[in-house]
């Protein structure tokens, strides 16, 4: 194998979970690049899942073919990868589905990503493969955040940590807090341990095997649906619809990154000669502008769509300027100019709309908050949480509250 940089001339690449979010714009990426990229999905018989992929061919210069993948079967991904000079690893096990567990979601990143090293060294042809890791991977306990059994946490400062690419989930913690045990019962701390746990194996296996690995961490990605089917629960551009039809969550900081930039970045990083095995790249905000409290995320949208009920926070209150991570990797190393966090919100409302997924309501104040019920209900949080501890939610089920 190699690690040279790939280009559309040397050769296919590989697409895992692109009829997902994240999944659909790399493959628009590369085929708009000129790739030609085999596009792997759970069925590919499935048009209202792929038919946004299939279209791309009609974009070009690239081209894209779908192939049927079980990412959890050994030996899934042997034919796809043949001959293949790039590997896009999007899928993952997120949680949202009807019947994960926290188990399950850790199986469904060190696991299953043990199947596709697998295929990438059966095909012997592969020189960059770049995994789709997370934030989660990054954010961690500051110093200044003590734990005692006693005590619990407490908070010892009220400046927000910086994170950088040399950040990982696992630092400052107490082993108590990080082992299998806890990824049985807790969704959390299961889901940033696979993706730990993914990218050290990954950048491990690749530098054996003599091809590069590298490694991206968005954090809140938005911007535009490529389809339909990408409004999901628990996913971050389907909160800005409750915010559009007027469902107040709780307030929180938005650390904002354009799925656009999340997917060209990655088809940069592929392609340049500056990066070698081992490399991440946290793809988060460019600047203050994009990191913004949920009240400043309202009113962007209020700009947009004057005169509708535009939520924003449930309860007012203080809330931490938390995550804090910058974009520079992307931008010094790889040349990329990102959208701006304005320009994120805008087109994922639009897309929204133009999809017919949500109804905005009129009246600037008709939207639901503490103390002002309207029965709304959430389409980012419909129901219980999938991947919550197998225990409770077996004890809420008794209860008839799941």
């Amino acid at each position: 194998m190699s690690n040279a940089p790939i280009s559309p001339t040397t050769g296919p690449v590989a697409v895992t979970g692109s009829a997902g979010y994240i999944g659909s714009h790399i493959v628009l990426s590369l085929v708009q690049a000129g790739y030609t990229v085999r596009a792997c999905v759970r069925d590919a018989t499935n048009l209202n899942n792929t038919a946004h992929l299939v279209a791309m061919n009609h974009i070009g210069p690239g081209s894209v073919t779908l192939h049927t993948c079980d990412m959890t079967v050994p030996g899934a991904y042997d034919s796809v990868f043949e001959g293949c000079a790039g590997i896009f690893h999007a899928a993952a096990e997120m949680g949202n589905l009807e019947g994960s567990t926290p188990q399950k979601v850790y199986d469904g990143g060190l696991e299953a990503t043990r199947l596709v090293m697998d295929s990438i060294k059966k095909a012997g042809s592969i020189q960059r493969l770049v995994y789709t890791s997370s934030f989660a991977a990054v954010g961690h306990p500051r110093a200044s955040l003590v734990r005692s059994v006693e005590t619990g946490f407490k908070d010892m400062g009220k400046e927000s940590h910086v994170y950088t690419e040399d950040s990982w989930a696992d630092m400052n913690r107490a082993p108590e807090q990080w082992n299998m045990d806890v990824v049985k019962k807790n969704r959390e701390v299961a889901y940033a341990m696979t993706k730990v746990d993914t990218e050290r194996y990954v950048y491990d296996e690749a530098n054996k095997a003599g091809f590069a690995a590298l490694g991206v961490c968005p954090c809140h990605v938005i911007g535009p649906l490529l389809s339909a089917t990408h409004q999901r629960p628990w996913a971050w551009q389907t909160r800005i619809g409750d915010m559009l039809e007027g469902y107040g969550h709780p307030r929180m900081w938005w650390n904002i990154i354009d799925v656009r930039d999340v997917a060209n970045a990655q088809r940069l990083m592929a392609e340049s000669p500056d990066n070698e095995n081992g490399q991440r790249y946290n793809l988060v905000c460019a600047d203050d502008s994009g990191l913004l409290p949920q009240s400043e995320v309202q009113a962007i949208l209020q700009k947009y769509f004057p005169g509708k009920g535009i939520a924003g926070n449930y309860r007012e209150g203080e809330s931490r300027r938390s995550p804090v991570a910058f974009l520079e990797k992307v931008v010094t190393q790889l040349g990329h100019t990102p959208f701006t966090a304005e320009e994120s919100i805008r087109d994922n409302a639009y897309s929204l709309l133009g999809w017919n997924l949500v109804q905005p309501r009129d009246g600037a104040d008709n939207w639901q908050h503490d103390g002002n019920d309207l029965g709304i209900a959430s389409r980012w949080s419909p129901h219980l949480y999938p991947a919550i501890d197998p225990a409770m939610r077996e004890k809420l089920e008794s209860e008839g509250k799941a």
